[in-house]
């Protein structure tokens, strides 16, 4: 009975239309007119006529038109009204094959419609399962970058720590190696003015305390400067 008069309502058994009769589809899939889903709307709870499943609704209005049932009615009603004026038994009959032959057409077209989108949301699906592996393949890959870069901070961090002391060293070096250069100049000033014998033993016990502590200055200069540890662990880094 579904198949032969699918433009009535199957509860009042009136055709759907465009005002109170319009078809609206429950969530269980099943199509019944505007007026008869009001009606059956009790304490805010519909019972579907059909499979008797239970819905939460207080309007009609909450379930959606079925757009497709009204463009299944509008093409019966065209076939409807070409086919007007015939009376004959045998005419009644082909033309309800015809119906019936028109409405197969059109499931085969809407079920080959819905082959082809699920088709379609398949070969999605796929793309986007191998897009996830690459996702999780580059998220792996700057989890590693991240946990290197970690490991190459610590030892930069370590190796500033050693280049901030050799500059300190190297600096106090230099105060020390500045400081003997000018009492050594002092030295050589005095002895081109000395006049006495006196003056002249007493410059050059002077100037020779200098010298053995600059010779000393450099030798620790020799011994401390490049620092092997510190040069290595820069150049690594």
């Amino acid at each position: 009975m579904d198949n032969d008069k699918p433009e009535e309502c199957k509860v009042c058994f009136n055709n759907y239309d465009e005002e109170l009769r319009r078809p609206r589809t429950l969530l269980c899939g099943h199509t019944f007119c505007s007026q008869c889903i009001e009606d059956t709307i009790k304490n805010a709870q519909l019972t579907c006529p059909s499979c008797r499943a239970e819905h939460s609704a207080t309007d009609a209005t909450q379930f959606p038109i079925s757009y497709a049932m009204e463009a299944v009615i509008k093409k019966l009603r065209s076939i409807q009204v070409a086919s007007v004026g015939t009376v004959s038994t045998k005419c009644g009959q082909d033309h309800t094959r015809d119906i019936r032959k028109k409405l197969q057409s059109l499931a085969q077209e809407h079920k080959s419609s819905i082959s082809n989108l699920i088709s379609e949301c398949e070969e999605a699906l796929s793309q986007l399962s191998k897009y996830q592996g690459q996702v999780r393949d580059w998220k792996t890959q700057h989890h590693q970058l991240q946990d290197r870069l970690y490991d190459l901070l610590e030892q930069n961090k370590a190796a500033v720590e050693l280049l901030e002391q050799e500059d300190t060293s190297v600096l106090t070096m230099t105060t020390e190696g500045e400081a003997g250069k000018k009492q050594l100049q002092t030295m050589l000033e005095n002895l081109n003015t000395v006049n006495t014998a006196q003056e002249v033993f007493t410059t050059i016990d002077e100037a020779d305390h200098y010298n053995v502590e600059v010779e000393d200055w450099m030798k620790k200069c020799q011994e401390l400067f490049p620092d092997v540890n510190t040069v290595y662990t820069s150049v690594k880094v």
